[in-house]
């Protein structure tokens, strides 16, 4: 019979599995490389089968993200540990600083002229959006990078109107707004007063697998431009408030029974202090 607590559980989880290789990068992002970035290839089993991905499922994944150069395995007797490849731990660190780091603050735009398809398919992955066929716009924040004449530009409150129509196109800011909301209503009933470390881990795993889809997607505009009602405000603060509640519980079972190639992964190693001290800015 299923108790309260796993009726609760079962239905903040996605209602079909999630995809492997992304679920394994959500558990790379937040338990294993704040913590010395290595994990025993049987925790991680245990971990994805609490979303309904099989064995299999995770060894293929796991095998894709080796041929990708995302993840590095080594054998310590019959035992297979994983971790990420030095390239791979940029990427994980940019995205992490996006998730968990501070709220978006006040920035600059960006307006790029750029004619060269293939050039204007890397402003796409930097964020950018298209306002005309050469043009493009996006937010002067650290890491964006692009070529092609360059115009910083700050909006005339003059035009707030006219500005926000304007990048709701560009970035269909009615779709990502939409996103939030649906995340808002789904984890929003959340609470960590009444389950173990396990449940409040998987919990806590399928909150920052749901938000880190939607905020890698966010042009982190500067909130002077965005509604006064933009969602995005909520869904980071409940973000940040429950995944500080979650991890109250989380966190010592991570350190009891999660195990890396040399000992059990820390409870909460310094690493964790930004993120922590950012998350209580929003929480």
């Amino acid at each position: 019979m299923q108790t309260p607590k796993d009726t609760s559980l079962k239905s903040l989880l996605s209602p079909y599995p999630p995809k492997a290789g992304p679920l394994i990068v959500t558990i790379y992002g937040d338990i294993v490389e704040p913590r010395g970035g290595s994990l025993w290839v049987g925790d991680l089993i245990t971990l994805c089968g609490k979303f309904g991905v099989n064995e299999s499922l995770v060894r293929t994944a796991v095998s894709r993200l080796v041929s990708r150069d995302q993840l590095q395995g080594e054998r310590e007797g019959r035992r297979s540990y994983y971790s990420l490849t030095p390239s791979a731990r940029s990427d994980f660190h940019a995205a992490a600083d996006r998730i968990f780091g501070p709220p978006d603050s006040e920035c600059q735009l960006l307006m790029v002229i750029q004619p060269d398809k293939s050039a204007q398919d890397q402003l796409f992955e930097q964020g950018f959006g298209a306002v005309g066929d050469s043009l493009f716009l996006g937010v002067d924040r650290p890491g964006r990078t692009s070529t092609g004449a360059r115009f910083r530009a700050v909006p005339d409150r003059a035009s707030d109107l006219e500005t926000q129509a304007l990048l709701s196109r560009a970035f269909d800011l009615g779709s990502l707004a939409r996103a939030y909301k649906d995340f808002i209503q789904r984890f929003g009933v959340l609470t960590a007063k009444t389950i173990d470390g396990l449940q409040a881990l998987t919990l806590r795993l399928a909150m920052v697998h749901a938000y880190r889809a939607i905020r890698l997607k966010d042009p982190q505009l500067p909130p002077s431009v965005l509604p006064e009602d933009w969602p995005g405000h909520a869904a980071r603060s409940l973000f940040a408030e429950s995944y500080l509640q979650l991890s109250e519980a989380a966190d010592p079972y991570i350190g009891d029974t999660l195990q890396g190639r040399s000992a059990l992964l820390a409870a909460h190693p310094d690493a964790l202090d930004v993120r922590f001290t950012a998350l209580r800015q929003s929480a």
